[in-house]
């Protein structure tokens, strides 16, 4: 089933992101992408409201928008009586704005700038309210040690392999989810903050001058239209 083109698939839980600013909403869309949820943009309160004709497992809500703001977009949710739930994002961070958008009806508030780790886990929290939020994959038994000082990743064989101070967030964001697929969303949070804009390919850059440095047992795949994923093989 899709609407309006930007829905992805019939299995996936499905997002609505109200933002008028494409870069912005075209940010989060790859980012909750990346994560396997569809999406579709509203880009006004407007057509946002006439969307919630649709089903949806959550709304992601900027409160600015043209035509009707995000508190219209809140009253016509509870208004129809949903139960979808509600994460505000929004640069308006006053106390008092956000205690009038959990009066309206919204689930959760995160103000701009946000890391885009705390949004994804924001979201899982509000799709899987029982999910545990520390559940992790255990941490590949191999001798790898990164030394913070001289900016090195030190491998269990005695080499020494200097990194920049990029290279060596990048490196240690991706070892943390070592066999996990990493976005590029969530690494451009993470290191260059969101403020970078998402249209670079300073990832991109980053990732291949590591592969260039950093060889067996470490290896950094590319997953088409995901992001990447370090694996380490074990000695054998």
């Amino acid at each position: 089933m899709a609407w309006g083109g930007a829905i992805l698939g019939t299995g996936s839980m499905r997002i609505l992101i109200v933002e008028d600013e494409a870069l912005i909403a075209g940010f989060v869309a790859r980012a909750l992408r990346a994560e396997g949820y569809a999406t579709q943009v509203a880009a006004d309160g407007d057509q946002a409201i006439d969307l919630l004709e649709h089903p949806w497992d959550l709304i992601v809500l900027d409160l600015l928008l043209p035509g009707r703001d995000g508190f219209a977009v809140l009253d016509a949710v509870a208004e129809r009586g949903l139960d979808t739930p509600v994460l505000v994002l929004s640069a308006r961070s006053r106390v008092d704005t956000k205690v009038a958008a959990f009066d309206a009806g919204a689930s959760d508030y995160l103000a701009k700038p946000f890391s885009v780790d705390e949004l994804l886990a924001r979201v899982r929290a509000r799709l899987a309210p029982g999910a545990r939020a520390d559940r992790r994959p255990a941490r590949p038994q191999i001798g790898i040690e990164i030394d913070h000082g001289r900016r090195q990743v030190v491998l269990d064989d005695g080499r020494r392999v200097a990194l920049s101070q990029r290279e060596l967030a990048v490196f240690e964001y991706l070892l943390r989810s070592a066999e996990q697929i990493v976005s590029r969303e969530r690494l451009l949070s993470a290191v260059w903050q969101y403020g970078f804009d998402p249209r670079s390919n300073v990832v991109d850059v980053c990732v291949g001058r590591l592969r260039r440095k950093l060889d067996w047992p470490i290896a950094i795949e590319s997953v088409r239209g995901a992001g990447y994923r370090l694996t380490l093989a074990q000695a054998g």
